[in-house]
């Protein structure tokens, strides 16, 4: 059976240079709930920047592959955003900041004309494979090569097993 989705427990900007920060995404639709919370980016970004996310997992486990899903908000109609994930299954009794985290293949998310204020999404297979009640630790590094979005980015990221 599929489960999720589970988000972090803990999100921290690993940037002292503003390339990184909490953010609230405002819609333009106009509705009473036009607002997202996430991951802040900044535009047109310049160097690599790194947020640290820790998913708690449950007491019982889903069936299905662990996949990280991202859900970017922009207000641009063109540009790519580029991401690697790393992660690591942790356990009670073990250290987080000392496991050794796993690189996943380079995600880019592609905005194009009729993309501003839509979710843009992308799924990430994790090769970690928790047990019940570990703990996932997760860098989502942003990298500045190839990074050609020019607006500023909310990012939502949840544990999904599909």
């Amino acid at each position: 059976m599929a489960g999720g989705p589970i988000f972090p427990s803990s999100a921290f900007p690993a940037d002292s240079t503003g390339r990184l920060f909490p953010s609230f995404y405002a819609g333009s639709g106009g509705n009473a709930a036009s607002h997202d919370e996430g991951l802040g980016v900044r535009a047109s970004l310049d160097a690599d920047a790194t947020w640290e996310l820790r998913f708690p997992t449950p007491p019982v486990l889903p069936t299905g592959t662990l996949k990280l899903r991202l859900l970017a908000l922009a207000n641009a109609g063109a540009g790519a955003a580029k991401v690697t994930v790393k992660d690591a299954a942790v356990s009670a009794g073990s250290s987080p900041s000392a496991a050794v985290l796993t690189s996943e293949a380079q995600t880019t998310v592609t905005w194009g004309a009729g993309d501003a204020d839509k979710y843009k999404e992308a799924k990430v297979t994790l090769t970690a494979a928790p047990t019940a009640g570990d703990v996932l630790a997760v860098a989502l590094a942003f990298n500045a090569t190839g990074w050609t979005l020019a607006a500023t980015s909310t990012w939502i990221a949840s544990i999904n097993w599909e």
